[in-house]
């Protein structure tokens, strides 16, 4: 039985090589991106030249382009991130991925007819997010990988508009939640954000557990003995197996993840998904052990069905090993001595062949570097039934375990796909000829592209005449032979029709000429309907002119083209000798456009999660609290799965919150003090769900406002009725004003305060709070300045690792330390939450206590202390301490630097990890 709905292949590209591998293996669409603003910069990336050739060439055979634009871009940037939308919007793209609620703003003021995806960057893990989504004019959501088919099931009923729906099939999984993985920036400035991830979750951990000092600072405990040391590292999701269901599910595209691969990793794949979906379209799909053998050859950490479809936390990670795996072979049994060859016992069909890559795993030192051996087969080995012999230049082990990592005849496979496609032909051309008096031919084209409904037609007349034939005059076969060689090219002359006068000549030269004519007219007429016409480019560049003055910034160099498009192809010139806008005296801090004084006292907030750090809060004098209850997991002794995500008891979960709730409600309102509910940074479909209906029934005022962390929660908040205001953490990766422009439409009012990311550097945190006080002067903007900021959250729970015995432990004590230790010794925190997530924070503090003077300056609003997980002698003292730092700056006497000083010290001594400034001053790698 064929099924109608077969979703979208798409593929990945890091090089023209590989992009071009992917087309002609079959994607339906690939996914590239220009050398800045990408998620991956460690590949090799496009160049404006090199992205206009592979979209033509993607263009000509029916494949869509889309371009990656998903990093956080800083308020400087935005020029340049401008130029590169018209760039990528001139040169024919089909969509635009991000990341940076800014940048699409850009995009949808600057190139509206641009179709806009939200990356995976923008964490939407639940119905709520792609509800925003589609409100906010965005036709495709890059699921979370997070998510189960389930839960896209769910979430495809409740969109009350249609949005596409694309989810990861095949490559690397993040541990964490994609855009929400602080760690890489955190300890070497390489963020994840800005595409140049060091890739921590695949380096060795330790995991500890041990005692605290009464301000929660580790002091001492033990390693926990564990086989495995790769804590954080995932195994490569891999759902070939079960492209049936998702084929039945709600889902318009299938990704595969691998800009980071070579040409021959691209066109396996795509191969290999592209005849099992053409497969179950003809309703003739099963699964075929050759290939699940070539995509584990092509590369492979061991493979997981993901949380797409349900995996255990066991068959998610692959914490033995963070490298390639390749395809199981067998083991080494024997050695021949006499003959020098080692003699295998395959578990496989698949015999390695001459040139492969062969992966000896030696049983001594197991799980240490020196086990491992590979080498490239210099001799095809003989094969006998079940046993192999293999000439090798080195004795392995008997024992040792055998894996095919490289196949040379996959690459080789690969190598000619690119060069030698054999595509079938897309493009269709009946071909109408007339001569005219002067025995000119003239020419009329009638293209059919297999993937339109609409022709493409065009007509012209030959650059030349023919002749009367003196003695053998050309025959209509001849002219019709020479027309049709249409090889190595996407169209397929399919009918001829000749008005042909039979007494004709000329040479055969200019048969051949005509036909690249031809081919080459009805190419560029096919390309032009695939890009902005004049119309469109002359409206954009007068958008263009209107955004500079919006940016309040100056266009000092519009180059002027006779081209149909935007024409920036000289980079050098147009990005370090001639600057696109140069930025003008901002607006004076604290005065509104209009001139209006503002009072902007700078305070403190914290983030507490127990009532009494609320009360010890309250008696420091603290007047905004942002509360995150935390609801602790009693096992009771018998089971180390009693959290939300297996038993399901929500209710439960949401009494004791409320409970909670109302208890630190009524200790607020006795100090008349704020008290914001602050909701996790990943909500679940089911704790928004249990969580608005909270809000509904608390008392009105009881709580001052909500802190929302994710656009799904932001609209489930937008869109209810409770009267709350509303404040946004700094997982909201706020980096330009931009931002918070599209957080704000189009609920102004609601928005009481932003919290900007912790990754901005000073510099550019001033630019950023100069434009956003200047646009919405009654918003108040937040700053982290305290605490160990949480690095990465995950689906995973680590404590599985641990055994039953010892995850019971664990949460009957949910007051000891947990932690990872890494080879440098650095310790990082961990908590599980109720919903068995995997929180990791910093290995040490990040502390402003010297800078306040600065950011006061600038003009926060708030400083804020994350003191979660931290009991009550942290939060008196920092508070007291941090209050002392602003009373010694409010007062500007003499000395401040060194008084300050001496308080960052009394900081340091109780800071768990130790202190730093954190990205503040070195900022973020931009090595691009």
């Amino acid at each position: 039985m064929s099924l109608n709905h077969i979703p979208e292949l798409l593929a990945p590209a890091g090089s023209i090589e590989s992009f071009k591998a992917a087309v002609n293996a079959g994607a339906d669409a690939v996914y590239i991106s220009g050398k800045r603003f990408g998620a991956r910069q460690f590949a090799r990336n496009f160049s404006q030249d090199e992205m206009e050739h592979a979209i033509e060439y993607a263009h000509l055979r029916g494949v869509k382009v889309y371009v990656t634009v998903n990093t956080l871009v800083k308020e400087s940037e935005l020029p340049l991130v401008a130029r590169n939308l018209l760039e990528i919007y001139s040169s024919g793209a089909d969509a635009i991925i991000v990341q940076d609620l800014g940048v699409a703003r850009l995009a949808k003021q600057l190139v509206p007819h641009l179709d806009l995806h939200c990356s995976t960057q923008m964490t939407i893990h639940n119905p709520q997010g792609v509800n925003w989504a589609a409100e906010n004019d965005f036709k495709r959501v890059v699921l979370a990988r997070e998510m189960s088919l389930e839960d896209i099931k769910k979430t495809a009923r409740q969109i009350p508009r249609k949005i596409e729906l694309e989810v990861f099939a095949h490559g690397a999984i993040c541990y964490s939640y994609s855009g929400q993985c602080l760690i890489s920036s955190f300890i070497g400035g390489r963020s994840g954000n800005r595409g140049m991830c060091a890739q921590p979750c695949r380096k060795k951990y330790q995991l500890i557990t041990g005692n605290t000092d009464k301000y929660g600072k580790y002091q001492e405990g033990r390693e926990i003995p564990l086989k495995d040391h790769y804590l954080l590292s995932t195994r490569d999701l891999a759902i070939y197996s079960h492209l049936d269901r998702i084929s039945e599910a709600p889902v318009d595209s299938i990704k595969i993840e691998g800009r980071m691969r070579p040409p021959e990793y691209v066109a396996n794949v795509v191969k290999v998904y592209r005849e099992a979906l053409d497969s179950i379209a003809r309703g003739q799909w099963k699964v075929r052990e050759e290939d699940v053998s070539n995509l584990k050859m092509s590369f492979n950490r061991g493979t997981t069905k993901g949380w797409l479809m349900g995996a255990s936390y066991q068959s998610m990670m692959g914490r033995s090993n963070p490298g390639n795996r390749g395809l199981y072979l067998g083991k080494v049994v024997n050695y021949d001595k006499k003959n020098g060859r080692t003699i295998l016992k395959i578990k496989t069909k698949v015999n390695p062949e001459k040139g492969d890559g062969i992966l000896f795993k030696q049983p001594h030192n197991e799980g240490k570097s020196d086990n491992l051996w590979g080498t490239i087969l210099e001799y095809s080995p003989e094969v006998k039934k079940d046993y192999l012999s293999l000439k090798l230049r080195k004795k392995v082990e008997i024992g040792s375990s055998v894996y095919i990592t490289r196949r040379k005849s996959l690459i080789d496979w690969a190598n000619h796909l690119v060069s030698n496609p054999q595509l079938p032909h897309q493009i269709s051309l009946d071909l109408q000829i007339d001569w005219n008096r002067e025995m000119v031919p003239i020419i009329k084209v009638t293209a059919s592209p297999a993937w339109q409904d609409n022709n493409v037609e065009i007509e012209f007349k030959a650059d030349f005449a023919m002749e009367k034939a003196i003695k053998q005059p050309l025959s209509q076969e001849t002219i019709i032979k020479q027309l049709k060689k249409t090889g190595g090219t996407p169209f397929l002359i399919r009918s001829i029709s000749l008005n042909y006068p039979g007494d004709l000549f000329t040479p055969i030269g200019n048969l051949n000429h005509l036909r690249r004519q031809i081919l080459q007219r009805i190419q560029d007429k096919i390309l032009k309907t695939n890009k902005p016409s004049a119309k469109d480019i002359k409206s954009i560049r007068t958008q263009f002119s209107q955004l500079t003055k919006d940016f309040n910034l100056e266009e000092s160099v519009l180059e002027e083209s006779s081209q149909e498009r935007y024409s920036l192809k000289k980079e050098s010139m147009a990005l370090k000798d001639k600057p696109i806008f140069t930025l003008k005296d901002g607006p004076i801090i604290n005065q509104t456009d209009s001139g209006e004084k503002i009072s902007r006292p700078i305070n403190l907030a914290i983030y507490v999660d127990g009532i009494p750090s609320v009360e010890a809060a309250l008696q420091a004098g603290c007047r905004r609290i942002y509360f995150q209850p935390k609801i602790e997991v009693n096992t009771e002794g018998k089971s180390p799965h009693a959290c939300l995500k297996h038993s399901h008891d929500y209710k439960a979960y949401f009494y004791r919150m409320d409970l909670l709730i109302r208890e630190a409600a009524t200790l607020c309102q006795d100090y008349g003090s704020d008290l914001v509910w602050k909701w996790p940074d990943i909500t679940s479909r089911m704790f928004i769900s249990g969580a608005i209906h909270l809000l509904n029934n608390l008392p009105q005022k009881s709580i001052s406002g909500v802190m929302f962390g994710g656009i799904g929660a932001l609209w489930a908040l937008q869109n209810n009725s409770y009267p709350v205001n509303l404040h946004g953490s700094g997982s909201m990766n706020i980096w330009n004003h931009l931002t918070v422009e599209q957080l704000l439409s189009p609920h102004v009012s609601s928005l009481k305060s932003i919290t900007l990311s912790p990754e901005l550097p000073r510099e550019e945190l001033k630019k950023v709070v100069l434009k956003i006080q200047s646009i919405v002067p009654h918003c108040e903007l937040e700053f982290m300045v305290q605490g160990n900021l949480e690095a990465l959250v995950s689906e995973d729970c680590l404590l599985q690792v641990m055994g039953d015995e010892m995850f019971v432990e664990k949460f009957n004590d949910p007051h000891q330390f947990l932690g990872i230790k890494d080879i440098k010794n650095r310790i990082f925190p961990v908590e599980i939450d109720a919903e068995c997530r995997t929180h990791i924070s910093n290995s040490v503090e990040l502390c402003h206590l010297d800078h306040i003077p600065s950011l006061q300056d600038m003009g926060f609003g708030h400083l804020v202390i994350d003191s979660r997980n931290k009991p009550v002698d942290y939060v008196l003292t920092m508070l007291s301490t941090y209050q002392k730092a602003l009373e010694l700056t409010s007062q500007q006497g003499s000395q401040l630097g060194k008084k300050l000083n001496s308080l960052k010290k009394k900081v340091k001594k109780i800071s768990n990890g130790g202190i730093t400034s954190g990205n503040f001053l070195r900022g973020v790698n931009d090595d691009y």
